[in-house]
């Protein structure tokens, strides 16, 4: 069998770490991680388990081209949230008179060409380019929805792709990852614990509406060897389940022996309490409610769709497994 090589962007984040995992323990391929700073501890954890770690940056096309040299299959990552929380950000945004958000939006759409022109650089060898998107709010609301940030930052780099690089786009398939489960954890978006000992979810966002949501760690590489398997031009939202909040939070309680309720609020107080990230939030949550997560994209299949083989995580085994006990004990992140 012949081998091939797999670079992945991100290697450190959520979604190149699941994709990293995956293909190790896949037979015939070769793992490359790419990383800002190879010799970082998090990095070298990769190296020990059998990646090769190579330097590369969002922020300079040779240092991808260099990376990308010799892979068959790339996947490609842009991450909003890091760049927002860099202190530059923070600071450009102070003299440019704009939010943060809207300067980790230009930044994002900036990489994301980066990473098209590096991976163009190689459009003869790639059998695959493997890209992770999210919908495009303004075009699928009318745009009604303006700020939600970090989905508008990703469309765009599809966009130059197919634009620019007919041929390679001919190779390429897309991926938008849900709901992340973890959010609860990463971002307390998730139950907290009441004076009365009940739980309560509170989000500006009807609980009756359907969320595809995702484990990212575990089902990340799954998709994305799903859709290096699948046709090319496949546009796959990546879910375990599809479910409301009012479900999602009556399997949180059952499974953690509670009494937990779901309850829409009004946006206000995210504003308020969150600022800049708070009115993305909250237009994203409104987005989600009148649109749709993927804003009814009629390209879009889900991974029971595909047609080939590939396995989930649905939310009732995502809770199953995961410790909740900080929460439930009314301490860290849920408190």
């Amino acid at each position: 069998m012949s081998t091939k090589t797999i670079a992945i962007v991100g290697l450190t984040g959520n979604q190149g770490g699941s994709v990293a995992d995956f293909f190790l323990n896949k037979p015939g391929y070769k793992v490359r991680g790419i990383s800002r700073d190879p010799s970082k501890p998090s990095a070298q954890e990769w190296a020990q388990k059998g990646v090769e770690v190579v330097p590369g940056t969002l922020d300079d096309v040779d240092s991808l081209k260099a990376a990308f040299s010799g892979a068959q299959i790339i996947f490609g990552t842009t991450d909003f949230w890091t760049n927002f929380q860099q202190p530059s950000t923070h600071s450009l945004a102070a003299q440019q008179n704009r939010t943060p958000n809207e300067v980790a939006h230009d930044l994002e759409i900036q990489q994301g060409k980066t990473l098209i022109d590096a991976v163009a650089a190689h459009t003869q060898t790639v059998e695959r380019f493997v890209l992770s998107t999210l919908s495009d709010t303004k075009k699928w609301s009318k745009g009604t929805i303006t700020f939600n940030l970090h989905f508008d930052a990703k469309p765009p780099t599809k966009y130059y792709l197919e634009s620019a690089f007919p041929a390679l786009a001919s190779k390429s398939s897309f991926l938008q990852l849900g709901s992340f489960a973890s959010n609860w954890k990463t971002y307390g978006q998730g139950p907290r614990k009441q004076d009365d000992g009940t739980f309560c979810m509170e989000q500006p966002m009807r609980g009756d509406r359907k969320v595809p949501m995702v484990d990212v760690n575990a089902d990340t590489g799954r998709f994305v060897d799903a859709l290096v398997r699948a046709p090319a031009g496949t546009h796959m939202v990546g879910a375990g389940s599809v479910m409301s909040w009012d479900e999602f939070v009556g399997l949180w309680g059952a499974r953690n022996g509670v009494v937990a309720a779901y309850r829409q609020v009004g946006r206000e107080g995210m504003e308020e309490g969150m600022g800049s990230v708070g009115r993305e939030m909250a237009d994203m949550l409104e987005y989600i409610e009148r649109f749709g997560y993927d804003g009814g994209d009629p390209s879009v299949v889900y991974p029971w769709d595909l047609g080939v083989g590939v396995e989930w995580t649905t939310m009732e085994e995502y809770i199953e497994k995961t410790d909740f006990s900080s929460v439930v004990g009314g301490e860290g992140v849920g408190k």
